[in-house]
């Protein structure tokens, strides 16, 4: 194998591996299919990417990205006509962060499915209607929320990997770290780029766009595509239903509202293994949870502004004086679909001025969609990834 220098530690042989790997990516043409470590080599199986569509349909345990043992690669790479390639990789992955580190790795050169990705999607109202240079200046404005939301999550210990695509009036997100927790540090990097933005727009700051927001989690895709040079460094996407399905929220969601899909996911670190029983989150237990991370920005620098707190909550009627329900909406998507979703409201506390809130108040909403109270007692069941 080439190398620049010689291999004597986890970093310099994950550099390697990574430069052969992106040989043996092609420009895109191949991807990582299947790999085990044996000993101190690492092996991978790879495929054209014009037989992607045929494995998928017959291999489809090849696209969850889960390390094979040696046999189980052996026989699947016969099976399915990979190409199988040994790199040296030394002793050094045996601790769960270095299998981490050379799992992400492989993972930009392969094609992985995943059943329960989380997406977010914010757009700004009226961006076609804007002269050039006032889109411009938004989008920068937006850009900007987002980078100073991810720079606190940082801060506060999050591992958060951010993948951004822009939409043409805005920003596609996800965070390319896999678990329940990952999803939840991407919703709070949603509260806080609403958080941000809504006091520029409270500051009356001329760039400051209306904007509106949707998040659901969702199967999908996870690829490379090809840079300058041919390297797949970073950029890497996620489609699928996640995408459609985040897009068609963001469609039925009003300026200045905040949606949240009704989704259920399993409370997994990373995806979710074959044969193991796992909790499953609804919606608004996960909310819940993301309010509980969201009590670690108390007292946050926003832009120009100090937070004392960010409270949500899901939006619903008045049942007794000072106590609500939750209500979640139907919309209907094409001609025989409905998407269930919920209505997200941002109180944003200052320490020495009034609240300032985001999002819309269900009054405001009686008339958008049809309603049904959630109740609490509906709750999801275990899920078990089948084989």
């Amino acid at each position: 194998m080439r190398q620049d220098r010689p291999v004597t530690d986890a970093r310099s042989a994950l550099h390697a591996i990574d430069k052969r790997l992106g040989e043996l990516w092609q420009l895109g043409s191949r991807f990582v299919a299947a790999w085990t470590l044996d000993g101190t080599t690492l092996i991978v199986a790879t495929a054209r990417i014009a037989d992607l569509p045929a494995l998928a349909a017959s291999e489809p345990a090849l696209l969850r990205g889960e390390r094979m043992d040696l046999q189980q690669l052996a026989q699947t790479c016969t099976r399915a006509r990979l190409r199988m390639e040994e790199i040296p990789a030394g002793p050094w992955w045996n601790t769960p962060q270095l299998h981490a580190a050379l799992d992400a790795s492989i993972g930009r050169y392969a094609i992985r499915r995943t059943e329960f990705h989380a997406m977010s999607r914010i757009e700004i109202e009226g961006f076609r209607k804007l002269p050039t240079a006032q889109r411009i200046a938004q989008l920068a404005t937006l850009s900007y929320s987002i980078n100073i939301a991810a720079e606190r999550l940082e801060g506060a210990g999050s591992d958060i990997d951010l993948g951004r695509a822009p939409t043409g009036k805005g920003y596609r997100l996800w965070n390319r770290r896999q678990g329940w927790k990952a999803d939840t540090d991407l919703f709070c990097l949603l509260a806080l780029t609403l958080a941000e933005n809504g006091l520029a727009r409270a500051r009356d700051e001329a760039a400051a766009p209306v904007v509106k927001a949707a998040f659901t989690v969702g199967g999908g895709w996870e690829f490379s595509l090809p840079r300058g040079g041919g390297s797949p460094a970073i950029h890497n996407d996620v489609l699928g239903e996640i995408e459609d399905d985040t897009q068609s929220l963001l469609e039925a969601t009003l300026p200045g509202q905040i949606l949240i899909g009704a989704f259920q996911r399993p409370m997994a670190e990373g995806a979710p293994r074959k044969g193991m029983i796992y909790r499953m989150l609804d919606a608004p237990r996960f909310v819940g949870l993301a309010q509980r991370r969201l009590g670690d920005f108390d007292n946050v620098m926003l832009g120009a502004e100090k937070v004392s707190g960010i409270k949500l909550y899901l939006t619903g009627d008045e049942i007794a004086p000072g106590t609500f329900d939750i209500k979640s909406f139907a919309y209907p998507i094409g001609r025989a679909r409905m998407m269930e979703a919920f209505n997200v409201k941002l109180n944003i506390h200052r320490p020495s001025q009034s609240p300032f809130f985001f999002g819309l108040q269900h009054k405001d909403l009686r008339d958008v969609a049809q309603t049904r109270a959630y109740r609490s007692d509906e709750a999801p069941k275990d899920f078990v990834l089948p084989a």
